[in-house]
C-alpha cells in the first residue's frame, strides 16, 4: 500500500468515528428535549383535567341554581296573587 492510500482509510475511519460520536449526542440531546416536551405535555394535560373537574363542580351547580330560581319564581308569583288578594286587585 501506498501512503496515500494509507491516509485515504484513515481519513474515512476518522470521519465515520466523527460520525458515530455526532449521532450519540444528537439522539442525547433528542433524548432531552423530548422529556421536556413531556413534562410540558404531562403539565398541561393535568391543567385540562382541573379544568374538567371545575366544570362539572360549575354545571351541577348551575342546575341546582337554576331549580331554586324555578322554585323562587313560583313563590314570588303565588305572593303577587295574594298580595293583589288582599289589597282587593284583580287576580289573573
Amino acid at each position: 500500500m501506498q501512503a496515500g492510500e494509507i491516509i485515504s482509510i484513515v481519513a474515512v475511519l476518522i470521519s465515520f468515528v466523527a460520525l458515530v460520536l455526532n449521532s450519540r449526542k444528537d439522539t442525547r440531546a433528542d433524548a432531552a428535549q423530548n422529556a421536556t416536551i413531556q413534562t410540558k405535555l404531562d403539565s398541561v394535560k393535568a391543567g385540562v383535567d382541573d379544568i374538567r373537574v371545575d366544570l362539572r363542580t360549575m354545571q351541577t351547580s348551575l342546575g341546582d341554581h337554576s331549580e331554586r330560581l324555578a322554585r323562587v319564581e313560583a313563590k314570588a308569583e303565588n305572593n303577587t296573587k295574594r298580595l293583589d288578594k288582599l289589597e282587593g286587585k284583580p287576580v289573573d
